[in-house]
């Protein structure tokens, strides 16, 4: 790839007309893609789609007044270099300002006098951009102490940070491109600082023109150096380019017409003429070069339009010879009187025109010069001559003439210029998808503000520190605990719904939340900092996010809460009231009974034990889950209505309430087992010895065309046919379960402490050497007799997972439930779960009988403290 040139300005017209017009003709063409921000090229990004894509980005303070400060104080040194032709006291109101207290020594000179190439160069095109912008001042404000050094460096430092951000991702994100169109949305910022800058009028809008000239030419100074030295493709260094839009920094076309810049060309005294047609036929497709050529003959055909053009046409032109001239006598070639007369008829139009109406005062200027200047040097009495020549030769009917050009160049002159700005105003639309992904961050939409979203690579910055644009995302990983109490909340009928809410208050929220704040640390500002947050409270559950082992540590106490609460529930429930609940239910399943085929007796009969257990305060249930996965995201949503609302996103959050369920189906088999080896053994007391389980019913799916085909005979009355039409489905489905997968995965019935594998090997990982992890395979029939005495288990291997201390005290116990299939999350193929049983009455029962031994095993050589 060969060395990106910076695209030069085009002296021949303006600094920047020509240059517009080449990027504007090259898009068009479509030899240059526009600025595409395509969410997969995009190191970050929110939305899926182009449509609804959103960067988000801040410019930092300090960054932005670097910019909006300098382009007002560029408007202040103006002032000073123009305070003769400004009303009195126009500049010392700005003394008192301790902000422009000490400016730039400003030069009188048309010409800045610097050292530096860059510099000089700036300042040479400074008149040429605006006749109120000198090169002495544009030369002070880009040196020492001026607030242009600093916008440049700004400039140079973003755009070289994201060359080499687009070089570190192997180009995959256009990343000049991207913080190009940032910078640009700070020209409006700059356009209204100096619109605020107290001026009387009419000079305010030459200085603040001219001020904003200025602030063009200092940004493609930072663009131009920054590129240099590059191997940017031009495709891309013309991206770049496109956003920094001079007619954005003069307010628009307006704007350019009021202020007399001549950025584009000359001064454009009469605006784009026939700008509707001229607008039509560019976006017909138009090429800038036919479109020019049109506008000229438009022109011609107008006596009125075409006076006026040539004579502004004309006037811009005839600045260039008294440029030249007052160059040489900055240079030291000229009087310094007629020096000054040369460079106030640069900077002030109005005076040149005056002295070409002023037939007299030409022809006495032109009579003088040669005699003012004796025994010079053949350049400075050839830019004299060229003077004398127009002034001489000037006719205010055919003012073109004098220049050596014919009415129909000098029109094409002003047309050429007046395409330039239309070429801008083409840019200007053009990249109005690009700005629209753009999304400026104030600070309030995320829980800890801009700094922490930065932190966390989630956010692009521009700022005046030496820093990334964008910083790798460090994605934090923290537990999220979901808790469910919606099996205490369905007795709001006996307790009514202001008590529950009372009592879910003193006895579920205040003791969690004053557990979890034992555990916080400023999670809220930076995710990495550890400790728990409160996420949401909702209704009758409650989410927290935090680290792992305060969450787990957190749920242990949890449950003590929860196994207190329902004590403290059933006392505050009256015996009457408990007893007319019980007389509903026995009435309502009663009804049932009879009215119920035999075959869901048992159902119906199961159900109403439950519900009496619930209305007598018996076996009310809860469940915890932990997940573990990326922190969430927080936002802030400020309404003057409903106030403030804070929200925490994350798709483990929903992976841990979803863990929380309780399905029927998934203990239903348990249940079934523990009833068989009750009745076998003729005790009712055996219990489940845990408090999670997974399963699932046995599947007997029966294909579409299948029921469709069953449906079709039961509807002929064919029950025979039917039945015959499902045998098959019915025989294939038994053999599939006749060939069980063992991990299969199943629903949950949760009613203790659940975690996902991920957050165990996230605690195992986190609490490192504060325990001793050994990983236990036993079969139940190994088990201690107190332990199979009073629980039932099933005849297949527990896996468990024990933590002990380095003195070892057995701390936590885990224990294997199977593999989980939640809703939302099928792509994971099956989460694998395991429960905290150390606070259970069987998991104390291994602790007392099994512990020790398994304590002393040492685990295999090289083995991890993982899952197994």
């Amino acid at each position: 790839m060969a060395a990106q040139t910076p695209i030069p300005f085009r002296r021949i017209i303006s600094p920047a007309g020509e240059l517009r017009i080449e990027l504007c003709s090259a898009f068009r063409a479509g030899a240059v893609k526009l600025p595409e921000l395509e969410p997969r090229r995009l190191r970050y990004a929110l939305g899926s789609s182009i449509a609804d894509l959103k960067i988000p980005y801040e410019i930092t303070a300090d960054a932005v007044r670097i910019v909006t400060f300098g382009a007002v104080q560029l408007a202040v040194m103006l002032v000073a270099r123009h305070k003769d032709v400004l009303p009195r006291g126009e500049f010392d109101r700005f003394l008192m300002d301790e902000r422009f207290g000490a400016l730039p020594s400003i030069p009188e000179t048309l010409t800045g006098q610097s050292t530096h190439p860059d510099i000089r160069t700036a300042a040479e095109l400074a008149p040429r951009a605006h006749p109120a912008l000198t090169g002495g001042v544009m030369a002070a404000w880009l040196g020492p102490g001026g607030g242009g050094r600093s916008l440049v460096a700004l400039v140079i430092e973003k755009l070289r940070t994201a060359i080499g951000e687009m070089a570190a991702c192997n180009g995959r994100e256009e990343t000049p491109t991207l913080i190009a169109l940032m910078l640009g949305s700070l020209l409006p910022k700059v356009e209204a600082a100096l619109a605020a800058v107290p001026l009387s009028h009419p000079t305010d809008r030459m200085i603040r023109g001219a001020a904003a000239c200025g602030v063009y030419l200092a940004l493609r100074l930072g663009l131009e150096r920054a590129l240099r030295d590059t191997r940017l493709p031009a495709a891309v260094a013309m991206r770049m380019e496109a956003p920094i839009n001079p007619t954005v920094l003069l307010g628009g076309r307006g704007g350019v017409v009021q202020s007399g810049a001549t950025l584009f060309g000359g001064e454009l005294t009469v605006g784009i003429p026939f700008f509707e047609e001229m607008s039509s036929r560019m976006a017909a497709g138009a090429s800038a070069d036919a479109i020019q050529a049109h506008l000229a003959q438009l022109l011609a055909a107008d006596r009125e339009v075409s006076r006026k053009v040539e004579a502004t046409a004309a006037l811009s032109l005839l600045r260039e010879r008294f440029i030249g001239a007052a160059t040489l006598g900055d240079q030291g070639f000229l009087p310094r009187d007629l020096a000054t007369l040369f460079r106030d008829l640069v900077m002030y139009p109005a005076k040149l025109q005056a002295l070409l109406d002023d037939e007299k005062a030409r022809k006495r200027l032109c009579k003088e010069l040669p005699g003012r200047v004796q025994n010079a040097r053949p350049r400075v009495t050839g830019a004299l001559q060229t003077v004398v020549e127009a002034l001489t030769g000037f006719n205010p009917k055919s003012p073109s003439a004098a220049l050596g050009m014919s009415r129909e160049e000098a029109l094409r002159v002003y047309a050429r210029s007046a395409i330039a700005l239309l070429c801008d105003l083409w840019l200007d639309r053009a990249l109005l998808p690009a700005r629209r992904a753009l999304d400026p961050r104030t600070g309030t939409e995320a829980e800890g503000g801009n700094a922490a979203e930065y932190e966390a690579g989630r956010l692009y910055r521009i700022s005046t520190q030496s820093a990334p644009l964008l910083r790798d995302r460090v994605v934090a990983q923290v537990g999220h605990l979901f808790a469910d109490v919606k099996d205490f909340t369905r007795r709001t009928s006996l307790v009514g719904q202001a008590a529950i809410g009372d009592l879910l208050r003193r006895e579920f929220y205040a003791p969690v939340i004053a557990a979890a704040k034992r555990h916080y640390a400023g999670f809220s500002v930076l995710p990495d900092k550890g400790g728990i947050q409160l996420n949401n409270l909702l209704g009758d559950a409650i989410s927290l996010s935090g680290t792992i082992t305060g969450l787990v540590a957190l749920a242990t106490e949890l449950r003590r809460h929860l196994q207190s609460y329902e004590r403290r529930l059933a006392r505050e429930i009256s015996r009457d009231e408990v007893a007319r609940a019980v007389q509903a239910i026995e009435a309502e399943y009663t009804a049932k009974l009879l009215t119920a085929p035999p075959q869901l007796q048992p159902k119906i009969a199961a159900e109403k034990e439950q519900a009496l257990a619930r209305a007598r305060g018996e076996g009310l249930e809860a469940g915890v889950f932990i997940s573990y996965g990326p922190a969430p995201i927080v936002i802030t949503i400020s309404d003057e209505l409903f106030g403030q609302s804070r929200v925490a996103i994350a798709e483990k959050i929903n992976e841990s309430a979803r863990g929380t369920a309780r399905s029927a189906g998934a203990r239903a088999l348990a249940d079934a087992e523990l009833a068989a080896e009750r009745a076998r053994l003729g005790d009712p007391n055996l219990q489940h010895p845990f408090s999670v389980f997974v399963g699932a019913p046995l599947p007997l799916n029966v294909a579409p065309a299948i029921e469709q085909q069953v449906r079709s005979a039961l509807a002929r009355g064919d029950v025979a046919g039917a039945r015959r039409t499902l045998e098959n489905a019915i025989t294939q489905a038994l053999e599939q379960a006749a060939r069980p997968d063992p991990d299969s995965p199943g629903d949950i019935y949760n009613n203790g402490i659940a975690l996902s594998e991920e957050a165990l090997l996230g605690f195992q990982q986190e609490i490192g050497p504060e325990r001793v992890f050994r990983g236990v395979e036993v079969h139940p029939a190994s088990l201690h007799e107190a332990i199979r005495r009073r629980f039932f288990f099933p005849d297949r291997p527990l896996r468990l997972i024990a933590a002990f201390s380095p003195e070892g005290a057995l701390k936590e116990l885990f224990r294997y439930a199977g593999r989980v299939m939640f809703k939302g999350f099928e792509r994971q193929g099956g989460i694998r779960i395991w429960e905290l049983v150390s606070e259970t009455l069987a998991g104390q029962l291994i602790q007392q009988y099994h512990a020790a031994a398994w304590f002393r095993v040492p685990a295999p050589k090289g083995a991890s403290a993982g899952t197994g």
